[in-house]
C-alpha cells in the first residue's frame, strides 16, 4: 500500500465531488423519465433501486478508474458532497424545468390520446345509438307479445281443460 501526497488527494477529492454532481445530473433524468411514466409508488421504488445500482456501479468504477480500485472514504464523502451541491443549487433549477417539461409531455400525450380516439368514440356512439334502436324495437314487439298472451291465454287453458277433461274420460 502507498501513501499519496496531499496535493493527490485533493485532486481525487475534486474529482469525486465531479463524481457526484455528475450522479445528481443522472438523478434528475431518472427522475423525469419517472414522471413522464407514472407517478405511482411502485415506479419510484423501482427507479430509486436502479439509481441506487447505477450509483454503486458508477462509484465502484470510479474508484477502479482514478485510484486502482482502493478505498478512500474521502472520495464517498465527496460524492456525496457533490451530489448534495448539485441537487440544493442547480437541482432545483432542474427541478422546476423538468416538472414544467413533464407537464407539457403529459398535455402533448393527452392530445394526441384524444385525436387517435376520437374516431373510435363516434363509433362507440353510433353503436350505442343502433343498440338502443334495436332495444325499443324489442320492448314494442314485447309488449305486443304480452298483450297478445294475455289475450290468448284464456282460450289456450280452457282448450287445455277440454283436453284433459276428455282424456281422463278416456282413460278413466
Amino acid at each position: 500500500m502507498y501513501s499519496f501526497e496531499q496535493s493527490e488527494q485533493l485532486k481525487l477529492f475534486l474529482l469525486s465531488l465531479g463524481a457526484g454532481f455528475v450522479l445528481g445530473i443522472l438523478y434528475d433524468i431518472l427522475r423525469t423519465i419517472r414522471l413522464t411514466i407514472s407517478k405511482g409508488k411502485a415506479i419510484i421504488f423501482i427507479f430509486d433501486i436502479l439509481y441506487f445500482l447505477i450509483f454503486s456501479l458508477a462509484t465502484f468504477l470510479f474508484f477502479l478508474a482514478v485510484n486502482k480500485g482502493e478505498f478512500r472514504s474521502y472520495m464517498i464523502f465527496g460524492e456525496i458532497l457533490g451530489f448534495l451541491f448539485y441537487y440544493f443549487s442547480f437541482g432545483i433549477a432542474a427541478k422546476s424545468f423538468t416538472d414544467a417539461f413533464v407537464k407539457a409531455i403529459h398535455k402533448i400525450f393527452s392530445f394526441l390520446f384524444k385525436i387517435i380516439l376520437a374516431p373510435f368514440k363516434a363509433i362507440f356512439r353510433v353503436f350505442s345509438q343502433i343498440k338502443a334502436k334495436i332495444s325499443q324495437i324489442f320492448k314494442k314487439l314485447s309488449k305486443k307479445y304480452e298483450k297478445n298472451r294475455k289475450k290468448h291465454l284464456p282460450k289456450l287453458r280452457r282448450s287445455e281443460e277440454r283436453r284433459v277433461g276428455k282424456e281422463c274420460h278416456i282413460s278413466c
